[in-house]
């Protein structure tokens, strides 16, 4: 630490040697000690709390813990418990030691519940401890509930301190009027089909997308009502309105696709979505009909993707300005769209639904680009606080996949290579790539 750090730091907070991680079983409390910065959990008594100190400002402060169970720290790597470095072994193994008596403490009933979601540890751990044999029995046969009541924030904005007196109360009331609470249907049929949620698949959006769909189509209720369990696509699909379209055994059959091709059908649903809205906004009669197969699937979204072309209304309205400027040079040729005219034309040429972006596109979202050179492509790509400009995804025409060398050349031009290195623009080679 330099001479001025250590005139600023607080007298009362010296910085110690060595990082430390400590579990004392009386207290229930778990300290993470480090150069610049003391954490605390406490398990238990009187109720889970997390409490953070710095260096710099030598004042406790509570958060929210954001990994799994043990929460300050990662469960160690097996071969690091058997390193031939001293230092690992010992650090691993102390680590180890740690999380043993933490099982131990909490019990194994609980982390085993824990583990089974993908989000919100913490809060579903504070609901277990708090709430005891109660919210044990509902994670056991409710979890999708249990994983609600977890989230009290998220649908009724109470003062803070109030949060855990109104779950207490819910956690004991009769299931079907916790969902009531919640704005779900309060019948037993909801209850049941939130049995049928897989706790990996348990997410705020997810829920907040169910109560809104239940709203807006309260017939998915009886349809879902009709499938063992629930996966991520029948919720998505019937979420979105789209279980009277796909037929039941069509939905069945798409949930058991390998991952890539789910990504490919998910991605055509999300196109129909989106047309269907854009579709319904401009009060155009689209008739029902059930899909039975994926060829059925392929051909709605052919269908529904020429009446949408046909929108002319909006096609004068510009895009905000992209971050990046467009490329002109013998290596690479990408021009940005700039308003909802020029993207109706870039769908028509190219024969796929990226008009159906449009109102992404207006809300600065995203950004739409054409290639030219090397290879005729569409382009998406958005901004990001963290990675920059990130691209979304690249298609040719009728949603053909891009070759490699021409995704590198993208990538290059997002991270500003181009911009670095420049090369002659060349007028002359537009008129050839435009035959492309």
């Amino acid at each position: 630490m330099d001479r001025k750090a250590k005139q600023s730091a607080p007298q009362s907070f010296p910085e110690i040697e060595e990082s430390a991680l400590i579990f004392n079983a009386e207290q229930g409390k778990v300290y993470h000690f480090t150069k610049r910065s003391i954490e605390v959990i406490r398990l238990a008594n009187p109720y889970p709390a997390a409490y953070r100190k710095s260096f710099e400002t030598n004042n406790w402060q509570c958060y929210i813990p954001s990994k799994p169970f043990p929460f300050l720290f990662n469960k160690p790597y097996i071969n690091n418990l058997s390193s031939a470095i001293y230092p690992i072994r010992k650090n691993a193994q102390n680590k180890e030691s740690v999380y043993k008596k933490m099982v131990a403490y909490v019990g194994e009933d609980k982390i085993a519940l824990l583990n089974l979601f993908s989000d919100r540890f913490w809060f579903i751990y504070c609901l277990l401890v708090r709430e005891g044999n109660y919210a044990v029995e509902l994670m056991n046969t409710n979890p999708a509930l249990g994983y609600l009541l977890s989230a009290p924030a998220v649908f009724h904005p109470l003062k803070s301190k109030k949060y855990w007196q109104a779950v207490n109360k819910l956690v004991k009331m009769k299931r079907k009027d916790i969902l009531g609470y919640f704005g779900f249907p309060a019948c037993e049929t909801m209850v049941k089909t939130f049995a049928k949620i897989k706790p990996e698949l348990c997410s705020v959006d997810l829920l907040v997308l169910f109560r809104t769909a239940l709203q807006n189509y309260p017939a998915i209720l009886r349809q879902l009502s009709f499938w063992e369990v629930l996966n991520s696509i029948s919720l998505y699909i019937y979420c979105n309105g789209l279980g009277e379209i796909l037929n039941h055994n069509l939905i069945a059959d798409i949930s058991t696709r390998e991952n890539e091709e789910k990504k490919e059908i998910i991605r055509w649903i999300e196109d129909i979505c989106r047309i269907l809205d854009i579709l319904k906004a401009y009060k155009m009669n689209v008739p029902k009909q059930e899909l039975l197969t994926m060829n059925d699937l392929n051909a709605i979204h052919d269908k529904l993707l020429e009446e949408m072309l046909q929108i002319r209304d909006v096609i004068k309205n510009h895009f905000p300005e992209p971050p990046l400027p467009d490329i002109k040079c013998n290596t690479l040729w990408i021009e940005h769209i700039q308003n909802s005219a020029e993207l109706y034309i870039e769908g028509s040429e190219m024969h796929h639904c990226i008009y159906s972006y449009t109102s992404n596109i207006q809300q600065g979202k995203c950004y739409v680009a054409k290639m030219l050179y090397p290879e005729r492509l569409t382009i998406m790509y958005k901004e990001t606080p963290k990675e920059g400009l990130k691209l979304i995804e690249t298609h040719g025409k009728c949603n053909s996949k891009a070759a490699s060398e021409s995704i590198d050349l993208i990538e290059l031009w997002l991270k500003g290579y181009f911009i670095a290195h420049p090369e002659p623009e060349q007028p002359v080679a537009l008129t050839s790539i435009e035959k492309l």
